[in-house]
């Protein structure tokens, strides 16, 4: 009984109120980069390189799960990099999470490696019009 409430009190002081509130929250599912490919060069996208088994990936997916919620039509997307290994090798993927933008050409206009702040990444998306509030 004492180990479950000072993990409660350790999870609270980093932010984490439960292990189960973290196991019940959900995360955008990885999206396979064939499926992806039809999309680059015709749309602004946000590619997110990342892994299951990651915390700060899983961080960034349930992150992402919530902006796709609120902007449905966004072109966001994770891509697992266990499963599209060679997506990964292509965009020189050196550690995850990594965040990828692509302007409606195709060409990569930014990356940033690691967990982003939600208000941060909601303004990097909507200032490359990967998001918008119309439409």
């Amino acid at each position: 009984m004492k180990v479950k409430k000072i993990l409660t009190i350790v999870l609270t002081l980093l932010g984490l109120n439960t292990v189960s509130a973290l196991a019940n929250e959900p995360m955008l599912e990885a999206t396979p980069f064939s499926q992806i490919q039809k999309h680059i060069g015709k749309v602004p996208m946000m590619l997110e390189f990342g892994a299951t088994s990651c915390h700060s990936c899983v961080k960034m997916g349930r992150l992402l799960y919530k902006l796709k919620a609120k902007y449905p039509k966004s072109h966001i997307y994770f891509i697992d990099i266990y499963k599209d290994k060679q997506s990964a090798k292509n965009y020189k993927i050196r550690m995850i999470p990594t965040q990828k933008y692509l302007d409606k050409h195709g060409k990569v206009v930014d990356t940033h490696m690691g967990v982003i702040d939600e208000d941060e990444l909601e303004k990097k998306l909507k200032n490359l019009k990967i998001i918008s509030i119309v439409g």
